[in-house]
């Protein structure tokens, strides 16, 4: 069998960390058995539709590299949604009163129906439980019942993912399948995400939109990371990039409970990766008027401090803003004469030193030792703003910086 999953988003809201993961599921799963994934936007919704939704979809499918075979809008397809409405009509298993819904007429001689998930296993529902349902509203426009398994069929796809909230959703398309004698589809229906508190996780909740995440500092390969473990444990790897996680990517690993969305697991991932960052990828992630306020210092002496103290790529700003600030605002500050006098003994240490390498070996020599002097110069130099230790501070700024602010003390 040739395998195509494909990913069906509706462009009507921002887009969830829920729907980034069983896009990326589809995604693995064709993939890791060589078969195709496509995107087909779900656009018939003319009232809730918005352009810049369906451009946040294709935005993020390029940031996360999710390359798709295929790509469909579901409105080009509204005939054949129509046409087979008008079969299911003329073989009398859809009907219509008056000015209500087009409805599937469920077969009450059947006690139970049923499908068996790849995940879930057997999934059934007593024939009570169901009511006919509504597969078009009375303008002859079809509901996702119907559309979204047309598309499918149209679409060849063998396999579909997507969340447990579904389930109810699948046994209807499969009824309207055997109906229209459409070939079987195998159905993999994944636990949804929730909040710590247990509560589910809402497509109108703004803290799991993805834009979101990746404006407050988080990488993408951390997002990646953390959104393909919630409910996979991927044979226990703990961190994976795409060809790892198709590698090992296998249904029967995905757990059937809710998974749940801790940000404490996120900043922990996002860290790792923070901290594996070269200058240039660090040199990225900060604006250009605070580089060329950088200048003069030392950045490739303390970036990977400065990372592996971050949990999202705003902290390596907000750190830099820290060392930097008291330096350039040329600060004042309350200096006693024993401070006086320990800021002429630095500077006569040092007034001959050209080299930054050298700052503390020197100042040890001279018995002014971090340990001793640490925390009058974390006071002159960051105002005590910064936290990095003081030998990251003072490779930072280095000798001729050092200089420059003793001078503007001592001659205060």
């Amino acid at each position: 069998m040739n395998i195509k999953t494909r990913f069906a988003p509706s462009p009507t809201g921002r887009f969830h960390m829920g729907s980034l993961r069983t896009a990326i599921y589809n995604y693995l799963f064709a993939k890791k058995n060589n078969g195709k994934f496509i995107l087909r936007i779900e656009d018939t919704d003319k009232e809730r539709s918005n352009k810049e939704f369906e451009n946040e979809i294709f935005e993020i499918f390029t940031t996360f590299e999710l390359e798709y075979d295929e790509i469909y809008h579901q409105s080009e397809n509204q005939l054949k949604h129509i046409y087979y409405l008008d079969k299911l009509l003329e073989s009398g298993k859809v009907y219509k009163n008056n000015d209500e819904p087009y409805r599937f007429k469920i077969d009450r001689s059947i006690k139970t129906y049923f499908y068996n998930d790849l995940i879930l296993g057997k999934v059934e529902i007593p024939c009570d439980n169901l009511e006919d349902f509504s597969i078009a509203r009375s303008d002859k426009k079809p509901t996702f019942i119907l559309s979204n398994l047309i598309d499918d069929i149209d679409n060849d796809i063998t396999h579909v993912i997507r969340g447990n909230d579904h389930s109810i959703n699948t046994i209807k398309q499969n009824l309207l399948a055997k109906a229209l004698n459409f070939h079987e589809i195998q159905y993999a229906h994944i636990p949804l995400i929730h909040d710590l508190s247990g509560k589910k996780l809402s497509k109108r909740d703004n803290i799991t939109n993805v834009k979101d995440y990746l404006n407050e500092g988080y990488l993408v390969q951390s997002i990646f990371n953390f959104i393909i473990k919630l409910g996979n444990n991927f044979n226990d790897l703990e961190f994976l990039n795409k060809s790892q996680a198709i590698e090992n990517f296998e249904l029967n690993k995905i757990v059937r409970s809710p998974a749940k969305f801790d940000t404490q697991k996120l900043n922990f991932i996002n860290n790792h990766y923070l901290k594996n960052l070269s200058l240039e990828e660090f040199k990225k992630y900060l604006d250009s008027e605070l580089l060329h306020r950088c200048q003069r210092f030392n950045i490739d002496l303390i970036f990977n401090e400065i990372s592996e103290r971050s949990v999202t790529t705003k902290d390596f700003s907000d750190e830099i803003e820290k060392l930097i600030n008291t330096f350039h605002n040329k600060t004042k500050m309350i200096i006693d004469l024993d401070e006086k006098i320990l800021i002429n003994k630095i500077y006569q240490v040092i007034h001959y030193l050209h080299d930054s390498e050298k700052l503390i070996e020197t100042l040890d020599k001279n018995d002014l030792n971090i340990k001793k002097i640490g925390k009058f110069l974390r006071k002159i130099l960051v105002n005590f703003e910064s936290k990095l230790p003081m030998d990251k501070i003072l490779l930072f700024f280095g000798v001729s910086n050092l200089k420059e602010r003793l001078i503007l003390l001592k001659d205060d």
